[in-house]
């Protein structure tokens, strides 16, 4: 019975998920060499030859944007490629995207729930990266390790905390700086747990349980974990143009009773999930400078557990009021109905929720039932012109 349970379960996962990834063309086996080289640094606090890494820069540098490509297993894991193109300058994804001081689901909205630097040596390094990068001959290699916990998958609800180990590099490149960021995760995730999107993925709202299993019809019963997992993005900037070309390289091994049930398909669909709301906010001219996104987290840091529930229960109202609970369960709309879930938010929680309002404010996205959250981002807005 366990065994016929495993298999429809697999048969629904497989169907929520037509889309497949393109193979346009083989990627050279230097290429992937590379790869192999880059992901072996990351295992462990040593120097790195950047001459091993030219073939590897060449191809994302080159490789046409918004393109995709299934890779190789790696290890009983599935992997995709996906490129994509941010006008703009590297200083300023060191600026947001790799300032220790900004939570790093600012740039990756429906990506992370949160992210935390468990190194303190990494937290210094990358605060003194965006002066390196003034520097056309500056090399810098950082180690570190970080906890991340992901948001719901848009297929099955499902969410997961993890450890991994980061390598972050930082050298010059043929058109300008690179950058190379590599993630290896260590032993399996936590138990995955039910969350759910609210609305469209889009907007960045979701809500999340503590009940073990996946929120998908047929699927409630799952005890799943992401096995394992291995990225490597790279940053090519072209300086003459600003224009920087990003490259996502992505293996994951995740399922249950040790079965992988990830194919290609579903990790192109989150790479192609991150891309584009990264671009989306990186590229809006509304968005904030760097010191204000900082300031405005140390304030919400400082602000009481009671008045950031007050400034939440609106919002957390409207959002039920709304009808989008749909692919939640009924343990969290009734949560949602009756203040528990308000109740039992965490700080880091309710910070996310109002930090991410207002940068939706700042970028021009709509919020859902006009928050008071996002109507005192405006009133700021608009005090400063």
């Amino acid at each position: 019975m366990q065994f016929f349970k495993i298999l429809i379960a697999a048969i629904i996962l497989t169907a929520t998920n037509s889309v497949q990834a393109e193979e346009q063309q083989n990627i050279p086996e230097t290429v992937y060499s590379a790869l192999e080289y880059i992901l072996s640094c990351s295992l462990e606090d040593a120097d790195v030859e950047t001459d091993k890494l030219s073939d590897l820069i060449h191809f994302v540098g080159t490789f046409p944007a918004d393109s995709d490509m299934k890779l190789k297993e790696r290890k009983g894991a599935s992997g995709a490629f996906h490129s994509f193109s941010i006008n703009g300058n590297l200083s300023k994804v060191l600026d947001y995207v790799y300032n220790p001081d900004i939570p790093g689901y600012i740039t990756a909205p429906s990506s992370l729930q949160n992210q935390e630097l468990l190194t303190p040596e990494l937290v210094d390094a990358l605060r003194n990266l965006p002066s390196a990068v003034e520097s056309d001959n500056d090399i810098r290699v950082m180690h570190g390790r970080e906890r991340e916990i992901i948001t719901p998958d848009t297929n099955t609800g499902g969410y997961y905390k993890y450890i991994q180990d980061r390598l972050v590099i930082l050298l010059p490149g043929p058109t300008g700086p690179v950058l190379i960021s590599t993630a290896i995760q260590i032993d399996s995730s936590e138990v995955g747990k039910k969350g759910c999107v609210v609305g469209e993925d889009k907007d960045w709202n979701y809500l999340y349980s503590d009940e073990t299993g996946l929120n998908k019809t047929g699927l409630g019963w799952v005890d799943s974990y992401m096995y394992h997992s291995d990225s490597v993005i790279i940053y090519v900037a072209d300086t003459a143009k600003e224009l920087i070309h990003v490259g996502s390289f992505k293996w994951l091994n995740a399922g249950w009773a040790k079965m992988n049930m990830v194919k290609s398909s579903h990790i192109l669909n989150g790479q192609k999930r991150f891309s584009s709301d990264f671009k989306a906010v990186l590229e809006s001219p509304g968005l904030p400078d760097p010191q204000v996104l900082e300031g405005k987290y140390q304030e919400l840091l400082q602000t009481s557990e009671q008045e950031l529930r007050q400034r939440l229960s609106p919002h957390l109202q409207a959002m039920y009021e709304s009808g989008d609970l749909r692919e939640c369960s009924s343990s969290v709309k009734n949560m949602v109905s009756s203040g528990e879930y308000l109740q039992q938010m965490s700080q880091e929680e309710m910070i996310r929720v109002i930090l991410l309002e207002y940068v939706k404010a700042y970028i021009g996205k709509e919020s859902v039932g006009n928050s008071v959250i996002q109507t005192g981002a405006l009133q700021s807005i608009a005090s400063r012109h």
